[in-house]
């Protein structure tokens, strides 16, 4: 059995000694692609492997296709999230040391130590067998480490600097006020990387209408104003606490959950007293613009912890409402609970205000009817709402009672109306998460935070938003579909606060109490690659924004540059050269749900500092990675860890199974009886390949059908894979690099004598499968190449050609056949429960119904056909007036047959003749020991024929019939 883990420790050391990846500019073409640097907060894990194997597989297929590859790696360290984990240390919450000692193996001596975030970070970016540069060294990447770094070296925070003061130049660095996701626990603004919960959720603006009763305020909030003239009702949650807080200097009663948003968000929250709504319930309350008086009502679905806690009832306009007003008429005992007449109740009804095409009065209604929802816990209320809230705001009118915004667009009507009520005094505004829980690494409960004096990268800018679309315009994307996600992004996108006050990495250049945030300081990464390894030799001093404007832009002169900063010319001019060489960057690969931040800031930040030619030129989205149905977090331990992986399976079976199963933009499942199932694929094939090895060399023989057929599907399968590779398709190009090729050889060897001729082809079939399978497992094709006797790496041997000359579609089309032959025999077989026949007969279809066949195949490929017409036609060509019954009969089922395939089959059909009795009179042997029986092919019009069931009468070109004993 062989020892893959051996086989990987091998061929790694001979790729470091080799110095195999380390990338320089040569005057080749040269492909330049980088992935998404890994946060350093934990271990590596399965999932991260998948998001890391796939550039490695693009980049040793380009390698092989002749091209120069960069492909670098690095560390990010900035933020807040590595800070706070090591706090979590500090404090020794238990469940926190938990996973680090007894799943990662961390001993308690160390806690002082990882109390200190950079050793926090190193630890797990290089030092551990669970860290990332082990990981990706065990997996077999083809990565230039010389190039390595972490976002808190002096040099890199030199590069962020330089960036920063060219963002500050452009006006596009702004201070202002601004809602953001904030975590109390750190006191910092925090961003999806700085994320346990909530990645991607994003801020709503909700309007709170303040109704009044007396001197108090119930302040509901809405992200619909302009429903105010449809109210009919507040409600008020009777089992969650609210209490009663001047505000403001007014009263307000509100959810316990929003008092501390309302501080966050720049309230003058004082006094806060404990409040029952009871005394509420039943009373009349004014409802704000429109002045009219309403019931306060009970209502369980409202959630203490949105926004404040009351809301106002549109049930014409909102399914919610109208639902939870039906079941209060239809089950009444809850008010007489809460002191309030039922009749009130029965009296209110549907207020309309809205007038949208293709809905009727009230479209919350039908929507309700139309969906049959009965419950406040039914589901489907989500999707009735999104559909009702859509249709209004896109197509929907103010109708003309409602007095002055009458005849008003929806979407004109939210804003004036709201703009009106705040003038006014009876409106404020209230920000909230869109979806909840939001959770910061250190495991806080985040909440949104009014931040003044917060330093904001302007997205928002028009001229700005200009320069991304154009260069998102001339980008590749992969998949396609995710450039209506981009330019969605690119067109929302608004002010993003690019600092926070504490955290690790790069000190904001125009104020030092603050630093740069973890998304801000990645956007031009990839620039920096192309130097890295030059600028270590550097003094960070030395690095001089002129020092960056000569390396990236072109600008001043090296000797200049030289004598005042001190840097060699050499290096300066070495340095522009590299990023002259490398950039543009050819593409940029991560995940998918960074498509809303990362990736869109990087598309900005290259479109704004770098001129056109320096533009990326592709983007590569990834689908997020879970185990076993479930999603792996390092922080909680449910992780399978890279080195754990390799362990048990070797480098080479994780990487076919990280690539196997979907495609890179796809979500990807680790189901680890899947993962030993690849292992053993890797086995066969190894075993298999050591075979071909041992045989011994032949000459240049002739070659038989199946020999014809393998040489002839070995090129398909390379011109499948090369193709699919080309489009970032690795599963595909998978599929035919390892599985079906395997079944094609399986079918080859049953087909096979064993002589020279077999031999022959399967060095010729091994040459090709090592190299096709060598940027999927590297390691085991390396020692099969050198078992082979080759010169060289097979990494850096050239990509197989399709070789044209050898592609035989009438060998291909007659093996096809005669596969489908053997799968009808083991069918009837199964059929008619016979495990061991002694005699199998087959009987070719006569030359008439061959005649008569192509004659429809013509016609059906010329166009419509009419069977009658075509049996006229085919009587007149063939003279065959004695079988016009079986004739007629013959030609309906193949026209059908026709008819269901595809124009390809058809043209396949078309295109190549087939003696169907020869092959099968060839293939007698090869059927016999198939089946173990004797094997007789006949004519069917051949008058000695054996046919005891008279089965020849069944037989039409392509489908011989089939008699077995």
């Amino acid at each position: 059995m062989v020892n893959f883990q051996e086989l990987d420790a091998k061929w790694q050391q001979a790729w470091r000694e080799a110095k195999l990846f380390e990338a320089e500019p040569d005057g080749r073409q040269k492909f330049y692609l980088t992935v998404a640097y890994p946060y350093v907060s934990g271990p590596m894990h399965v999932g991260h492997g998948r998001t890391y194997t796939v550039p490695d597989v693009i980049s040793r297929y380009k390698r092989m296709r002749g091209y120069n590859v960069l492909f670098p790696m690095a560390y990010h360290f900035t933020g807040t999230p590595i800070v706070g984990a090591a706090k979590r240390v500090a404090r020794r919450e238990p469940q926190f040391i938990k996973v680090l000692t007894e799943r990662y193996g961390v001993s308690g001596d160390e806690f002082k130590k990882f109390e200190d975030p950079h050793y926090f970070a190193n630890h797990w970016a290089k030092v551990s067998d669970l860290s990332y540069r082990k990981g990706m060294e065990w997996l077999g990447y083809s990565i230039d480490w010389r190039r390595e770094f972490t976002t808190v070296d002096p040099h890199y925070s030199r590069f962020i600097t330089w960036q920063y003061h060219k963002l500050m130049e452009a006006g596009l660095i702004v201070k202002g006020e601004h809602p953001v996701k904030w975590c109390p626990r750190c006191q910092n603004p925090v961003t999806d990387h700085d994320l346990l919960d909530g990645e991607g959720v994003g801020i709503v603006e909700f309007t709170l209408l303040k109704y009044r009763l007396g001197d108090y305020v119930l302040p509901a909030a809405t992200l619909r104003p302009e429903t105010v003239f449809g109210v009919t009702n507040l409600w008020l949650n009777p089992n969650v606490e609210y209490v009663l807080a001047e505000v403001d200097g007014e009263r307000w009663v509100v959810s316990r959950e929003a008092v501390e948003k309302l501080r966050e968000q720049g309230r003058e929250v004082g006094e806060v007293q404990k409040f029952s709504t009871r005394e509420l319930m039943g009373k009349e309350i004014e409802v704000p613009l429109t002045h009219k008086r309403v019931l306060i009502l009970p209502a369980p679905f409202v959630d203490p912890d949105n926004a404040t806690g009351v809301v106002g009832s549109v049930p014409a306009h909102a399914p919610y409402d109208y639902v939870a007003l039906l079941e209060l008429q239809k089950k009444p005992e809850p008010l007489k609970q809460w002191g309030t007449d039922p009749a009130a109740v029965q009296k209110l009804g549907a207020i309309s205000l809205i007038e949208v095409r293709g809905f009727g009065e009230s479209p919350a209604v039908d929507v309700v009817k139309r969906m049959k929802i009965k419950s406040q816990t039914d589901p489907k209320l989500e999707e009735a709402t999104a559909e009702v809230y859509r249709n209004e705001f896109a197509k929907g009118v103010m109708r003309d009672w409602v007095p002055k915004y009458g005849g008003m667009q929806v979407s004109e009507a939210k804003a004036q109306v709201r703009d009106d009520l705040v003038f006014s005094g009876e409106a404020a505004a209230m920000y909230e998460f869109s979806a909840k829980p939001v959770t910061c690494r250190c495991g806080a409960k985040c909440c949104v935070r009014l931040v003044k004096d917060q330093w904001f990268l302007n997205y928002a800018d028009e001229a700005w938003k200009e320069k991304a679309r154009a260069c998102l315009a001339q980008m590749h994307l992969v998949p396609p579909e995710t450039r209506a996600q981009f330019e969605h992004v690119v067109g929302w996108l608004h002010e993003w606060p690019c600092t926070r006050h504490i955290g690790m990495g790069t000190v904001a250049p125009w104020d030092s109490n603050w630093m740069i945030e973890s998304l801000s300081d990645s956007t031009i990464y990839m620039a920096y690659y192309t130097v890295s390894h030059i600028l270590k030799t550097v003094e960070p001093d030395k690095l001089t924004d002129e020092v960056f404007d000569h390396i990236f832009l072109g600008k001043g002169d090296a000797a200049a540059i030289a004598r005042v900063t001190g840097i060699e010319e050499q290096k300066l001019r070495a340095m522009r050269g590299e990023f002259e060489y490398w950039y543009p960057l050819d593409y940029r690969m991560s995940a998918n749900e960074l498509i809303p931040n990362h990736l869109t800031f990087f598309t900005f930040h290259h479109a704004l500092l770098f001129p056109q030619k320096h533009w990326p030129r592709g983007i590569a989205s990834f689908g997020i990675a879970v185990l076993e149905g479930q999603k792996m977090s390092s922080s909680r331990g449910n992780i399978v860890a890279i080195n754990e992986a390799v362990r048990k399976y070797g480098a080479d079976a994780v990487r076919l199974y990280l690539m196997s199963t979907v495609e890179p933009w796809q979500d990807f499942d680790w189901r680890a009886h899947e993962a030993d199932a690849m292992l053993r694929h890797l086995e066969r094939f190894y075993a298999q390949a050591q075979e071909i090895v041992a045989l011994p060399a032949p000459g240049r023989p002739s070659l038989g059908l199946p020999e014809r057929w393998m040489l002839s599907k070995l090129q398909r399968h390379v011109r499948e894979a090369t193709e699919a590779l080309e489009g970032f398709e690795v599963r595909k190009a998978l599929q035919h690099a390892l599985f079906s090729l395997m079944q094609d050889l399986r079918w080859y060897l049953k087909r096979a004598r064993g002589d020279e001729a077999c031999a022959y082809v399967l060095k010729r079939v091994l040459d090709t499968w090592v190299r096709l399978l060598a940027p999927f497992a590297p390691h085991t094709c390396e020692e099969l190449w050198h078992q082979m006797g080759k010169e060289g790496f097979v990494s850096l041997t050239p990509w197989p050609k399709v070789e044209e000359g050898i592609i035989d579609r009438a060998a291909e089309f007659a093996e096809d056949y005669l596969a489908g032959i053997s799968d009808d025999i083991s069918n009837i077989l199964r059929a008619v429960k016979i495990e061991r026949p002694t005699r199998i007969c087959l009987y070719v279809a006569q030359d008439w119904k061959w005649r008569a066949y192509r004659m429809a195949l013509e016609r059906v490929r010329a166009g419509r056909v009419e069977v009658k017409e075509l049996l006229r036609e085919v009587e007149r060509g063939l003279g065959l007036r004695l079988y016009t019954a079986d004739l007629a009969k013959f030609l309906h089922r193949v026209v059908q047959e026709f008819r269901a395939m595809h124009e390809e089959r058809l043209a396949e059909l078309a295109g190549v003749e087939l003696d169907e009795f020869q092959v099968l009179f060839d293939a007698t042997g090869f059927l016999s020991k198939q089946f173990g029986a004797g094997v007789k092919i006949f004519m069917a019009d051949d008058a000695t024929r054996y046919d005891p069931q008279d089965r020849a009468q069944l037989s039409k070109p392509m489908r011989p019939a089939i008699h077995v004993e």
